[in-house]
């Protein structure tokens, strides 16, 4: 658990730094935490993690510089369904400017509310995930609008 200290003193550290000054760093990191895994299991989690990290970074600027690390997430997969809706917000932060980043941010929260329906959630973590996708379409620019997970409870 050394290399989880030591994500969490990174993000700490580097609130003030520049985005390729986060890459560099996490980088660094990955490479010596990588060293440590045991198991392949171990070795992609840590790479979940890392690439987590690597897009809460590079959300503030270009969809250029997001997009590798969206890619590289889709190809580790998401580790939860939480995580797959913490992307959806970054991704939409991040594509502001970019057709290709407004497109694939609503690819994403289309995609979430789709494995979402099928779920059952207590009303409360509906209602969250309802709240953070419908701050992500404001971000992204994609307008408002009822979700698709959301169900309605008033008579039309």
């Amino acid at each position: 658990m050394a290399w989880a200290r030591e994500r969490d003193r990174l993000i700490l550290v580097l609130q003030k730094a520049s985005i390729p000054e986060k890459v560099q760093a996490y980088k660094r990191l990955e490479r010596q935490i990588l060293k440590e895994a045991r198991t392949p299991y171990e070795k992609r989690e840590m790479k979940r993690r890392i690439t987590e990290d690597l897009l809460m970074a590079t959300m503030a600027g270009p969809w250029r510089g997001f997009s590798p690390y969206l890619r590289r997430m889709e190809r580790l997969g998401y580790s939860s369904m939480d995580c797959r809706l913490l992307v959806c917000s970054w991704a939409a932060q991040a594509s502001k400017g970019s057709s290709a980043g407004l497109r694939k941010a609503a690819a994403l929260i289309a995609d979430f509310e789709r494995r979402a329906r099928g779920q059952k959630l207590r009303p409360e973590l509906r209602e969250q995930s309802n709240v953070i996708l419908e701050r992500a379409r404001r971000s992204a620019g994609l307008g408002s609008g009822k979700s698709t997970t959301e169900k309605s409870t008033s008579p039309e």
